[in-house]
């Protein structure tokens, strides 16, 4: 409800002032489309995509239909109260939307008995879910949240109901998908899954200021049931087969931990490890070697899949370093129990591997395309498995005999510009659960003062580009300007120029770049490109123009040019281990500075280019290190459990600014290369944020790096 309107997303109609209005659908779900991508921009490609699904119309339908609901609702385009139209790019719902029942029962609202809310096999515990029902009658406060944080939930949660779309043209799929909402909180709700008989679903929010697992039944309007509360930062849930135990993983205390599906004593399962999933028998239980370092980036560095009995004792290495290389992440059995689909990522493109339980056999299922994919998850008769790229979802036939791959990838759903996190696939193979995510990204700059290399006030953004990610800012030799790479859904990242203080934004590259760096005369900028399936380095005046290309750069990532402009220093990827290298801007030899087993990575030069300040990890950690540009010893810095990412120096080169987690919550720090003293910049308190890429001016008046807020809540999408 907005003003003295009423929308009801599951009857499909609209009421003002009491007073059923008369909508085309064509209209009403352009206001539903609106209402549920409230504040952002909206692009007019979007919108057309989403409301007249690949039939080719004109902007001017939009126009029009636009034009419509103003009309009806009483609207003025010139002091606009519910729709704002950003001239030349799309348009923004700006009215306050109250959420009056923000959740329908789900065979109500389907006209039926669902599907989802019956017993999915034999196996199940409906006991479990029975005493949580009765529970949630008799003693409603005890298993709600606090009243006032379900009030701010009501009160400006996302409007819910069923919205259908239309899935782009693929073999598979043409039919329309149904889509429910399930959760509201206007903060993050994440690592959805799906109880044994489908009736529940849990989850990881941050509705008490620390990540709690939950439990949420999706037929008995929303009540949620609170398992932990030890403000140790609790994600990925996982019901057992028998849904009587979930097991998760702990940020803070570390390692998977087991609990009774209805709340009690939780046992300590691993010291290590994270993304716990059972087995069909449940006796056993697979997991990734490392963590996420946050809510949004992918575990780096060489982690492994691991497997322990539910029972306890010590667990036993499923996959090996190098074999696939990068990264091991994101396990998923098979529904017989004799395979591990998971995802690998060695800085270029995750794909979708399996392997047999006894650490045999092992078998690329995906090849195809760029993107993050992630969350494999098998059908519940093993012949598939579905994973997601972003904003789409796909699945690859599979032989359960062999784990190969038998067919060509189909796509299952694209949901335009909502990106698909956390997948899961109910016991039924007929609802896939998911967390819908979205962010606000900018650059957000610190002011310091010369003098003593603190903050000297409040920080301020510098960008305000809606759907925008802004990534590794980099100071021009005279501090005025700031080069950095922007990107949007669907759209390769370029690179970017904006005066120091955000303004006279321009963008410079046209086909691609990322990672700039200037030239010493500031005329010039250096950056890497992917196009036409080839890696390389290339320059481009700053005011833009053609391109020329320095040298290729397959195989390396990151690449950041020395101050003198003669070297160039990035990620060198060997035997599935990240480590540091150099050479030549004009191209030549590569020189190998690092050997480290774990990571070394992310190289930032010193202002006089005889140092380099890099990455390393150990364990779950990350520190800061540097070693001498011309090769050398490593001396670590920071010893601090946590994540720390380096990325600039200050202009007398002796402090490196990074982008440093602590208990999972990140802020911007610098540490002294003299005497390894360390201190915070910011004081952000929130896990759903994340700093990037802090870059020091050379005035040594600001810091300026990468700023991002994440919100998110669970929704359901019917298969078919």
């Amino acid at each position: 409800m907005f003003d003295d309107v009423r929308v009801e997303p599951a009857t499909f109609r609209a009421f003002k002032a009491g007073n059923a209005i008369q909508l085309e659908p064509k209209t009403l779900r352009l206001l539903l489309f609106l209402i549920e991508n409230r504040v952002r921009l909206i692009e007019k490609d979007e919108i057309l995509t989403a409301i007249w699904n690949g039939t080719h119309v004109t902007e001017n339908a939009l126009v029009r239909e636009i034009a419509k609901l103003r009309k009806t609702l009483g609207d003025d385009p010139k002091t606009p109260k519910y729709i704002q139209t950003v001239h030349t790019r799309g348009y923004r719902f700006i009215a306050e939307v109250e959420v009056r029942n923000p959740s329908e029962n789900l065979s109500r609202a389907n006209g039926k008995d669902s599907e989802l809310t019956a017993h999915a096999n034999s196996d199940g515990h409906p006991a479990a879910i029975a005493a949580l029902r009765q529970h949630t009658q008799q003693k409603p406060r005890a298993v709600r949240l606090a009243v006032a944080g379900i009030l701010v939930a009501l009160a400006i949660g996302i409007l819910l109901g069923f919205r259908a779309y239309k899935v782009s043209n693929s073999p598979a799929t043409t039919l329309p998908l149904t889509i429910r909402q399930i959760t509201t909180w206007p903060g993050l709700d994440s690592n959805p899954a799906f109880s044994p008989d489908g009736e529940a679903i849990a989850y990881s929010s941050d509705h008490t200021g620390t990540f709690e697992i939950y439990i949420r039944l999706i037929g008995l309007d929303g009540r949620d049931l609170q398992l932990t509360n030890d403000g140790q930062q609790n994600f990925d849930p996982a019901w057992s087969p028998d849904g009587k135990r979930l097991a998760y993983y702990s940020m803070k205390r570390h390692g998977i931990f087991i609990m009774p599906a209805l709340g009690g004593v939780a046992k300590q399962l691993t010291e290590f490890g994270s993304h716990p999933v059972w087995s069909p028998d449940g006796q056993w239980l697979a997991f990734q070697e490392i963590s996420s370092p946050d809510l949004d980036a992918l575990p780096m560095g060489t982690s492994t899949l691991w497997i322990v009995s539910s029972q306890g004792g010590a667990p036993r290495q499923l996959t090996q370093v190098n074999n696939p290389p990068g990264t091991h992440y994101a396990p998923s059995w098979s529904p017989d129990g004799k395979r591990v689909a998971f995802i690998n990522f060695n800085t270029v493109s995750p794909q979708v591997w399996s392997i047999a339980v006894s650490g045999d056999g092992l078998q690329s299922i995906t090849k195809h395309g760029t993107g993050d994919k992630s969350w494999p998850i098998y059908s519940p008769d093993g012949k598939s498995i579905y994973y997601n790229r972003g904003e789409t979802f796909w699945k690859t036939p599979v032989s359960p005999a062999t784990g190969a791959a038998v067919g060509e990838p189909i796509k299952v759903a694209d949901l335009g510009t909502t990106v698909i996190r956390n997948a899961t696939l109910s016991a039924n193979g007929k609802w896939i659960a998911y967390t819908a995510s979205t962010s606000t990204n900018n650059l957000i700059s610190v002011p310091m003062s010369p003098l003593t290399n603190q903050p000297d006030g409040s920080p301020s953004f510098l960008t305000n580009q809606p759907g925008t990610r802004h990534v590794s800012p980099a100071f021009s030799p005279d501090g005025t300007r700031i080069a950095f790479s922007a990107y949007t859904k669907g759209n390769v990242s370029n690179v970017w120029i904006a005066n120091a203080d955000g303004g006279n934004l321009n963008q410079v590259t046209t086909a691609g770049g990322r990672v700039p760096s200037w030239y010493p005369d500031g005329k010039q900028l250096a950056f890497m490109s992917d196009r036409q399936g080839r890696r390389r380095f290339w320059t481009v005046a700053a005011a833009g123009g053609n391109e020329k290309v320095l040298f290729e750069t397959d195989g390396i990532d990151n690449a950041r040019m020395s101050p003198d402009a003669n070297q160039v220093a990035f990620n060198f990827t060997k035997d599935g281990v990240i480590n540091v290298a150099t050479m030549p801007v004009t191209g030549g030899e590569l020189k190998q500075l690092t050997y480290d087993r774990e990571l070394a990575g992310w190289p930032c030069w010193s202002p006089d280019g005889q140092f380099l300040a890099l990455e390393i990890k150990r364990g779950d950690d990350t520190h800061i290190a540097i070693i001498p540009s011309k090769g050398g010893e490593l001396v670590q810095l920071t010893f601090t459990h946590g994540q720390s990412w380096p990325n600039s120096w200050s202009p007398d080169g002796d402090k490196i600014v990074f982008a440093g987690a602590r208990d999972g919550v990140w802020n911007l720090w610098w540490v002294s290369r003299s005497d390894k003293s360390v201190k915070q910049l910011t004081h952000n308190t929130k896990l759903n944020v994340y700093f990037r890429y802090p870059a020091w001016s050379p005035l040594a008046n600001q810091i300026v790096s990468e700023y991002s807020e994440s919100r998110g809540n669970i929704y359901l999408m019917e298969l078919r």
